[in-house]
This record gives structure tokens, C-alpha cells and sequence, in this order.
């Protein structure tokens, strides 16, 4: 994506944010939004607050340079669920507001895995995880030659 109106309105769409929703969490007009995204206004003042709220770097949303996503470290992954068995053994943290993880699936809304009950959560967490195990160890086994003679 060349300019910043095709970033900014790339990443509102791929985080589910209307042009009138991410105005609000902004705090500013969603004319503003629009003119942004039209390539009426060329750049914002506002870049630092709409990458925050849209969980990417600054630096990218302005000017198309380095990563888009934050460094894992960055993200709070509180509201995931742990593995059976180890949330009653791990201690509780103090709450420190830190950009969530951003949404994987393009084709699935939040929404969706919101209204999942906490068993189909888990469910699908550990079919993902067995997914992501399975594709590492496919790619990590090497195929063996037969021997001849």
C-alpha cells in the first residue's frame, strides 16, 4: 500500500471498524475518517491515537516503512484462555492496559468468537494449537531417500 488513506483504511477494515467507530475511539469527526481515507487529507495529526487503536505501528501507518503489527511483546494476551488445569496454578498479575493481539482471521469476525460459549473457546484453541504443531512438525521432517544396493 503505497499512501497512507490505502493503510489507514486497510488496516479500519481488517480490525472491523467502521469509518463512525474508529472516529469515536479517536475522538475525532468521522468526516475526518473519510477525508483521510479519500486522500483529501494527506496525513494526520491524529496517527499516533488511530494506531493505537488500531493495534499497529505509528511509524507505518505514516509512512508505509517497517512493520505494521506491534512486537508480540506488546500485546496483552490476559483475555486468552490458558490450558486447562494451569489457570489455577499461575499467579495473577496486576492488570497493565497493553494493546490486545491483533485479529488473525480476515474472514471470521470477532463477533463470531464472541459469542462462542467458554467450552467451544477451548475447543477451538486446542484445535489450533494441534493445527500449528502439526504444519511445525510437517515442515521440520525430512524426507528419507531409499537406500540403493
Amino acid at each position: 500500500m503505497k499512501t497512507f488513506s490505502d493503510r489507514l483504511k486497510q488496516t479500519r477494515l481488517l480490525r472491523g471498524h467502521t469509518q463512525k467507530t474508529l472516529a469515536r475511539l479517536a475522538r475525532i469527526s468521522q468526516s475526518a475518517i473519510a477525508s483521510y481515507e479519500s486522500g483529501l487529507r494527506h496525513s494526520s495529526r491524529s496517527v499516533r491515537k488511530l494506531a493505537q487503536i488500531l493495534k499497529i505501528e505509528p511509524e507505518w501507518l505514516e509512512t508505509g516503512k517497517g512493520p505494521m503489527e506491534l512486537p508480540m511483546e506488546g500485546y496483552d494476551l490476559s483475555d486468552t484462555l490458558p490450558p486447562a488445569g494451569v489457570a489455577e496454578t499461575m499467579p495473577r498479575l496486576p492488570k497493565r492496559r497493553r494493546p490486545q493481539a491483533p485479529w488473525p482471521y480476515p474472514n471470521i469476525a470477532p463477533s463470531q468468537f464472541d459469542g462462542l460459549s467458554s467450552e467451544d473457546r477451548a475447543m477451538l484453541e486446542a484445535l489450533t494449537l494441534t493445527f500449528i504443531e502439526t504444519a511445525q512438525a510437517r515442515r521440520t521432517v525430512k524426507p528419507r531417500g531409499r537406500k540403493i544396493g
